[in-house]
């Protein structure tokens, strides 16, 4: 059974490219943009994996974060940020990231064979 996992960022480019890049990995990836997507994906819970940006208009990270737990208890999570350094935390990826290094991080978050 293939992975699910929900990418939230509200700029539609990096969106598309996570989306794009995850699928052709066989992962079942669900992109949203803001708070009315992500109540409409969580209707499809649970994923096994959150992908959020830091830094969104309308709504922290934590908010996303205790949303997404909410219906998916044992989600890992993965921040992204082309803002924030945080390279000492295994769960962050620094935008702009190239889309293998995207794969991998995703491909060991899940405990999966490179």
């Amino acid at each position: 059974m293939s992975r699910k996992i929900l990418v939230v960022d509200d700029e539609l480019l990096i969106l598309n490219a996570v989306e794009k890049a995850l699928t052709k990995e066989g992962y079942r990836v669900t992109g949203v943009q803001n708070r009315q997507e992500l109540e409409a994906a969580l209707q499809s819970a649970p994923y096994d994996l959150l992908i959020t940006d830091l830094h969104m208009e309308e709504a922290s990270a934590e908010d996303i974060i205790s949303r997404v737990k909410q219906k998916s208890p044992a989600i890992r999570v993965l921040l992204m940020s082309g803002t924030a350094s945080r390279t000492d935390t295994d769960n962050f990826i620094e935008k702009p990231f190239k889309l293998a290094e995207l794969r991998e991080k995703v491909r060991a978050f899940l405990h999966e064979p490179s």
